[in-house]
């Protein structure tokens, strides 16, 4: 496009008027970034899930944006239900005391005890006591090496992705050709 420019009032006229096509882009460059940064997110946390995810997790990160009069705030978080269920994986690590599954147990699709909550309640699992242990025994077993499906321990649960630190890393990519003042917050 090549354009004369004759006064300072047409020279004024035509940066104004650049400038703020220019901001237009660059901000609806920013939420289109942000927006695939979000869907990449969702996409590698539910890849480090073993097993996969449910469908309840596939759905967590939430993207949202509002247009400010001097620039776009993106925001990228994982929505309040799912936050609580997964902040020992993608935020902070924790112990917790569970029954951990032993050979011998059946598992389902995503490694849990099958039946644990309806089986111990009509009296085919019990819980016995032994000094400083706990066993979950299936009463209806066969054979007594099959007995035992669960030993109750404190287990830590492995972050499976952080999601703090994958977010800053994509949200300097996105910013990083970009001249201006900018700032990322955690929370």
């Amino acid at each position: 496009m090549k354009r004369i420019v004759i006064n300072t009032k047409d020279a004024t006229k035509f940066i104004n008027k650049e400038g703020q096509r220019i901001t237009k882009d660059v901000v609806q460059s920013i939420i289109d970034q942000s927006r695939a940064l979000s869907v990449k997110m969702q996409d590698d946390m539910s890849t480090a899930i073993d097993k996969g995810p449910v469908t309840f997790t596939k759905r967590a990160v939430l993207f949202y944006y509002s247009k400010t009069n001097n620039g776009v705030k993106n925001t990228i978080m994982i929505k309040d239900i799912q936050a609580k269920y997964l902040y020992e994986i993608i935020v902070k690590p924790e112990s917790i005391d569970k029954i951990v599954p032993t050979s011998a147990a059946r598992l389902d699709r995503f490694g849990n005890i099958a039946g644990l909550k309806r089986n111990l309640s009509n009296g085919r699992y019990k819980v016995v006591k032994q000094g400083t242990k706990e066993r979950l025994i299936d009463t209806n077993a066969k054979k007594k090496t099959k007995r035992v499906i669960g030993l109750r321990e404190e287990k830590r649960r492995k972050m499976v992705y952080d999601f703090y630190r994958n977010g800053e890393k994509g949200a300097m990519l996105i910013i990083k050709d970009i001249k201006g003042t900018f700032t990322i917050k955690k929370g």
